[in-house]
């Protein structure tokens, strides 16, 4: 399998937003300190909604759009238990935003998390200069692929997967989806273009690992039939490096942000 993951069949992914991580708190505070305005937020490819929940609480209106209708029925779920009600969702890509631009209006802050690299960066951002005119945009990656990783967990992982789906790619996609923004953004004529990066470090268990794939691949690279067998093979390969279970992730989460300059 030369392709990554996140390049399958994206609707027919898990939705359990349980595997997927929040964002550091340092992130949040500094597209908050960037942003001029909390008024509207769009969160483009929102997904689950996990970035979304964490900046919606400081804005009057954050609108989520993504084009999987099961990750928007998920996140609206979650938006009902945690009582947010200034929140709207929209079914829609970033290919559809000259469509969309009437219904959305204008934004304060775009942010667009994990999902850049299924959109075309020019055309994306250029859409976004009009949509947040004299605003903040920003595209941000929550990590990298886990197969990746230089600990001995990380590669038993990737001995797992490979077995089943064949070579997995080297390529760390988040890193080339940023440099393509950063590169977009300054042919655009976004200005205070701001390279920012922390490393979360984390404790984490075999479950997490096993529900973090399960949610990132498609039905048809691991069945539903086959998925309680995936996560006994991968427990088996874990526990062998590590018996306890608990595990070191050290995240790397970065995001390129700007003011888009629009007029």
């Amino acid at each position: 399998m030369t392709e990554r993951f996140s390049d399958a069949n994206s609707a027919t992914r898990g939705t359990d937003s349980r595997y997927r991580r929040g964002w550091p708190r340092d992130l949040v505070s500094r597209l908050l300190e960037r942003c001029r305005v909390h008024g509207r937020l769009l969160d483009l490819g929102c997904g689950t909604g996990k970035l979304l929940f964490q900046l919606a609480p400081f804005f009057q209106q954050a609108v989520g759009i993504d084009p999987e209708p099961d990750m928007l029925r998920e996140a609206k779920r979650l938006a009902g238990e945690e009582g947010m009600e200034n929140v709207e969702w929209m079914l829609g890509s970033a290919s559809e935003l000259r469509t969309l631009e009437p219904a959305l209006g204008r934004f304060d802050v775009v942010t667009i998390g994990t999902a850049f690299h299924f959109m075309d960066p020019r055309a994306t951002l250029g859409d976004l200069q009009r949509i947040a005119a004299g605003g903040v945009a920003a595209v941000a990656y929550n990590g990298s692929p886990m197969w990746l990783y230089p600990e001995r967990w990380a590669r038993a992982l990737r001995a797992v997967l490979e077995t089943r789906l064949g070579p997995l790619s080297d390529a760390d996609f988040p890193t080339e989806a940023l440099d393509g923004a950063e590169a977009a953004m300054r042919a655009l004529g976004y200005r205070k273009v701001e390279r920012w990066e922390r490393l979360e470090v984390e404790m984490i268990g075999v479950d997490f690992i096993i529900g973090h794939i399960l949610s990132a691949v498609s039905v048809e690279q691991i069945p539903p039939s086959e998925r309680q067998d995936f996560a006994r093979e991968v427990t088996s390969a874990l526990t062998a490096v590590e018996p306890s279970g608990r595990l070191v992730e050290k995240v790397k989460v970065r995001a390129v942000i700007a003011d888009t300059n629009g007029s």
